[in-house]
């Protein structure tokens, strides 16, 4: 079918505009996006355009969805699709924006009689957290990529430059923000006060139970499209988590979460702090052209080759801060 007009109606605004950034970098030549948030605006727009493919949220009343003439229609779900669903193709929600795009231009083609939707799921095939091979995964075979911040000189702009450079990814693609510094200012940065931190964040994590998206929805706040999660207000409650913890949990947010990118503002006191660099696909460090701090970098630098983390070093970006 040729598709044309590609409709998105979704009561969730910010996870709807974060999807329509990614399908504007993969949309075809002559396929028109088009958002919508609420059925009224949808049905008006369906009575002058043909809609060739529309993706809608569940939450719209099922009968009310239907009366919206489309010629290819998919639902946003929030649990993950058993099987067909007869006119209304069901597609899991939580997950990244280039697989619900392959989805509906490129789905699988199917042995006959198999069963369900189970090697759609995306992580079927991974093992599950919790389910006693939590960190048997390696990082690279989840979506998405880990960015550090590291830099083992203080007080020259590093959560600044972060935060920048999240700001800026985030107009093309959904990022989240994470502050693990030891002291990290709190809410500081951002004017807005979400009500839950890293450390609620942490603690569903932990229970292994519910929709892991669901929660990072709620404990998620936003600055300028960054999606971000308040620090631990204690430095002695994130001192007390491991990595295996760490890695577990941005391995989560990776797999089951919308976000292609997860930016961590690294300070020293996390635990594993070199094992959390060696999974970041991409390491910024900050630096200034100053005596003391140039000895502390290259301190740093060695110690990463003493310790046969060359990779890191192979990964990393240093960027030059300006003089304080």
């Amino acid at each position: 079918m040729h598709v044309r007009n590609f409709v998105i109606c979704d009561q969730e605004q910010r996870y709807a505009r974060n999807l329509l950034q990614m399908f504007q970098q993969r949309k075809a030549a002559g396929i028109e996006l088009f958002l919508f948030h609420t059925l009224e605006d949808l049905k008006r727009f369906s009575e002058q355009k043909t809609i060739h493919v529309l993706l809608i949220d569940e939450d719209y009343p099922q009968e009310q969805r239907r009366q919206v003439q489309a010629k290819r229609r998919y639902v946003l779900v929030k649990n993950m699709p058993e099987a067909p669903s007869g006119a209304e193709r069901e597609i899991y929600r939580y997950q990244g924006a280039s697989q619900i795009w392959r989805k509906i231009f490129n789905p699988p083609v199917r042995p006959a009689g198999q069963r369900g939707h189970g090697s759609d799921k995306g992580r079927t095939a991974m093992k599950r957290l919790g389910d006693g091979g939590a960190n048997s995964r390696r990082m690279a075979e989840v979506r998405g990529e880990l960015i550090g911040i590291y830099s083992p000189v203080h007080r020259i702009g590093k959560t600044l430059f972060a935060l920048e450079l999240g700001k800026k990814l985030a107009r093309k693609e959904p990022v989240l923000y994470l502050d693990l510094e030891e002291y990290a200012g709190d809410a500081f940065y951002f004017q807005d006060r979400p009500e839950r931190n890293l450390a609620d964040l942490l603690y569903y994590f932990r229970q292994g139970k519910g929709n892991f998206a669901v929660r990072m929805s709620v404990v998620a706040g936003q600055a300028d499209k960054l999606d971000y999660v308040l620090p631990m207000p204690y430095v002695q409650d994130m001192q007390a988590v491991k990595k295996e913890e760490w890695l577990g949990l941005f391995e989560k947010i990776l797999s089951e979460c919308i976000y292609e990118k997860v930016i961590l503002d690294l300070g020293d006191s996390i635990d594993g702090l070199l094992d959390i660099l060696g999974r970041c696909a991409t390491v910024y460090t900050p630096y200034i052209e100053e005596p003391a701090a140039k000895a502390k970098l290259n301190q740093y630098f060695e110690n990463l080759r003493k310790t046969g983390r060359e990779a890191v070093l192979e990964r990393t970006i240093q960027k030059r801060m300006g003089e304080r």
